[in-house]
């Protein structure tokens, strides 16, 4: 920006310089010459805020892969864990329903992912609207919520499924340097903006930050079902 000031001066403060014949033509000359200048200047610092952009973004996208990586590591952990628990409480229907409908869960997040990894998460819509896939995410989503929370009585289990499975549609803070809050009642207030779910988490993300958002929402629902086969199991 500097270099731009400084060229942009230059080049006004020599336009004052007197008119005939000979100088016209230096003028010409020297016009020509200005506009490079100016132009390379603009296209240096283009590049460099180009760059700065470019080095920025790569960072983010370190820090997924690193959430990633962590998160597939603790999964596997406490997929080992869960499992092990389920061989010892093989004879309580609860527990071996519950985990049923996760693994069934789970293993449709995991072939979600395998698409968002190939194809981006543009696979949830439609132009404007929900894709086949996305109305399917949603309506899988919903039915596994509804079916884990018959096994629980708790207030604060029931909230906490809630949370990290929920769809509802997210209203825009009005100040937008202001994160969303998650929508758990699924109300709307008059004259507030809401996205839908997928709109909100996915759209013009890239595949890692999507990835990343699916792993470690298999992350809490591996939790959730841990501490509900402890809790069964006492």
């Amino acid at each position: 920006f500097v270099i731009f000031v400084m060229a942009w001066c230059w080049f006004n403060a020599t336009e004052s310089k007197p008119q005939n014949v000979s100088s016209k033509f230096i003028k010409t000359k020297s016009t020509s010459m200005k506009y490079l200048i100016i132009l390379t200047s603009i296209m240096f610092i283009s590049c460099e805020t180009g760059n700065k952009n470019a080095k920025t973004e790569s960072q983010y996208e370190s820090t997924y892969r690193i959430i990633i990586k962590e998160n597939d590591k603790y999964n596997s952990y406490l997929s080992e864990n869960i499992k092990t628990k389920i061989n010892e409480n093989s004879k309580n229907p609860n527990i071996v329903l519950y985990d049923s409908l996760t693994n069934e869960y789970l293993n449709y997040l995991s072939k979600i992912e395998t698409e968002i990894n190939k194809n981006g998460s543009e696979i949830f819509f439609d132009g404007d609207n929900y894709s086949a896939k996305g109305k399917e995410y949603e309506n899988k989503t919903k039915s596994y919520k509804t079916e884990i929370e018959k096994f629980t009585s708790s207030i604060n289990f029931k909230k906490r499924i809630n949370l990290v499975l929920n769809t509802n549609s997210i209203q825009i803070p009005d100040n937008p340097t202001t994160i969303a809050e998650n929508n758990e009642d699924g109300k709307t207030i008059a004259n507030k903006v809401y996205v839908f779910y997928l709109d909100y988490y996915f759209r013009g993300y890239s595949k890692t930050q999507s990835l990343a958002f699916i792993k470690n929402k298999k992350r809490s629902i591996l939790e959730l079902e841990n501490e509900f086969i402890l809790n069964s199991g006492k």
